[in-house]
């Protein structure tokens, strides 16, 4: 796994064409919420924006997260940039619909979310 940031651990998911991939992940708590980070790094089989359906699906399901209760979050470095997405489905049971990503643009959004990657815990 290339660039990715030494805070996340790989875990192994299968693309949309069951191929399997290994992304940057990490689970942590929040203010109360539970957030699932996932980073691709230069992986291309593995970009996240192409394969998010399928990526939260297995999380979800192999977690046995409840996806209402659950917020997921993309970064994407490029170089010493950091770019963050707030990724939003709606779900069917544990299956996610109508995805898209909106980039976190408020300073206040992205120091949220930094603070919460750089966690140590992680949640149960």
């Amino acid at each position: 796994m290339t660039d990715i940031p030494s805070s996340f651990s790989p875990i192994q998911l299968h693309n949309r064409l069951n191929r399997p991939v290994q992304i940057g992940f990490k689970r942590t708590v929040q203010d109360g919420r539970e957030l699932v980070f996932l980073c691709a790094g230069s992986e291309g089989a593995a970009q996240v924006s192409k394969n998010f359906e399928t990526f939260a699906g297995q999380i979800v399901r192999e977690f046995r997260m409840e996806p209402a209760e659950v917020d997921f979050v993309e970064l994407r470095c490029d170089g010493d940039e950091r770019h963050w997405y707030r990724w939003h489905a709606q779900w069917v049971g544990s299956a996610p619909m109508e995805c898209r990503a909106e980039l976190v643009v408020g300073e206040s959004g992205r120091r949220y979310l930094a603070q919460a990657l750089s966690r140590t815990e992680e949640a149960a």
